[in-house]
């Protein structure tokens, strides 16, 4: 019997391309997940309000980890003091889009955000942080991908800072198999989780529902000790 060939849907199709034609085809607010205005702006505002909330001020050093095409940046980067955003992105692509398009006048010159543009975690020009977050990143990431990244945040980590970090909560059985990507999702258990960062150094709290519109839970990890 001769076996038909496997048809894939435009989405899979799209999923086999490359990231930076992935990033021209669909758009830096819907590679992120931010296709319509409502979600964009949305997401962006409900973590700014929340890490603002949580007592980030002006004079914070603040850890965008996956900071894409700055949905959240673009309302921290002009709140902060200069020099103290620094994002850490896979595509530089993104970034460079969101401060095209996304931050208006001049306050990219003023506000001198930094970046560091890999997929390896390596924060070795971040001068430091007093709070960071990881919005819908552990959601795309396998265990161990998650376990580097929290190794990678232990040595930037100021004394008394909070790293916030979202993910969808379930069960783990039926996760992707294979490695991370940006447009497939996992589950994890916060208990999880938790050991991951605690083995890295870190305290891990839940937060839980924090009104995330995918339904997203938050949590926090300070440094131990």
């Amino acid at each position: 019997m001769t076996e038909k060939p496997t048809t894939l849907s435009g989405r899979e199709q799209d999923l086999q391309l490359p990231h930076e034609e992935r990033v021209k085809l669909w758009g830096h607010r819907r590679y992120v997940g931010g296709g319509d205005p409502e979600t964009w702006y949305g997401i962006g505002r409900r973590q700014y309000h929340f890490l603002v909330s949580r007592g980030l001020t002006h004079a914070s050093r603040f850890l965008d980890v996956a900071c894409g095409s700055l949905r959240l940046g673009q309302y921290l980067i002009p709140m902060l003091d200069a020099g103290n955003y620094f994002g850490l992105e896979g595509e530089e692509a993104l970034v460079q889009a969101g401060l095209e398009h996304e931050l208006l006048f001049t306050v990219a010159q003023a506000k001198q955000p930094r970046f560091a543009f890999n997929y390896a975690f390596d924060l070795s020009t971040c001068p430091g942080y007093d709070y960071a977050i990881a919005q819908s990143l552990f959601t795309h990431l396998t265990l161990e991908d998650i376990g580097r990244c929290f190794t990678a945040m232990r040595p930037v980590a100021a004394p008394g800072s909070q790293f916030f970090f979202t993910f969808f909560e379930g069960e783990e059985a039926h996760n992707p198999e294979g490695e991370s990507h940006a447009n497939r999702n996992w589950r994890y258990r916060f208990e999880t989780l938790k050991a991951v960062a605690e083995a890295a150094g870190f305290d891990c709290t839940y937060i839980g529902d924090w009104g995330h519109e995918r339904g997203q839970m938050m949590a926090v990890a300070t440094p131990a000790g």
